[in-house]
């Protein structure tokens, strides 16, 4: 096997720390879910599993007759809410979500901080909802969560002389 490169393998670890996170947080939000917490002894994938993915009945039911699940539109904020919990936690600014989603699969989804959009999805057809896999809503969330950082970072950077008000006008 091939020696990993210094840059692959602190990308990896990055990598793995932001899952860590992204579960950790998504779990957090299904326990708050929890009521009675009848599902406080399942591990956070277990967790996952049964209670934030979509059945492939779900998924079928999606495709089939373009209408969204009551299980599928409760994904939505969820899986933005833990986005925004992990950037808050790796930038350290307040990050509010707001994502809705119609019985026919339409929405938005939107992160920001103060007056600042950070992440803005439209959800055409559901599309990428439902999601059956959790490799695939990590690994989104990850990337909306990457998305928001670089955005932040790039705005920090553009308002650092002069102030947010410099790029009003």
């Amino acid at each position: 096997m091939e020696p990993m490169a210094e840059g692959e393998l602190t990308s990896t670890l990055a990598e793995k720390g932001m899952v860590d996170a992204f579960t950790r947080r998504l779990c957090q939000l299904l326990d708050t879910e929890d009521f009675f917490g009848r599902h406080a002894s399942l591990s956070e994938h277990e967790k996952i599993e049964r209670l934030f993915l979509a059945s492939s009945e779900d998924k079928t039911q999606s495709d089939f007759n373009c209408a969204v699940s009551p299980k599928v539109r409760l994904q939505v904020p969820m899986l933005f809410q833990a986005v925004a919990g992990v950037m808050e936690e790796r930038s350290g600014a307040i990050i509010q979500s707001a994502a809705e989603m119609n019985g026919e699969g339409f929405g938005r989804a939107l992160l920001y901080s103060g007056r600042i959009i950070l992440v803005l999805k439209s959800l055409r057809a559901g599309f990428p909802f439902p999601f059956t896999s959790q490799d695939k809503a990590v690994r989104y969330g990850i990337a909306c969560v990457e998305e928001g950082l670089a955005f932040l970072e790039k705005y920090n950077k553009m308002t650092a002389l002069h102030g947010s008000f410099s790029l009003e006008g």
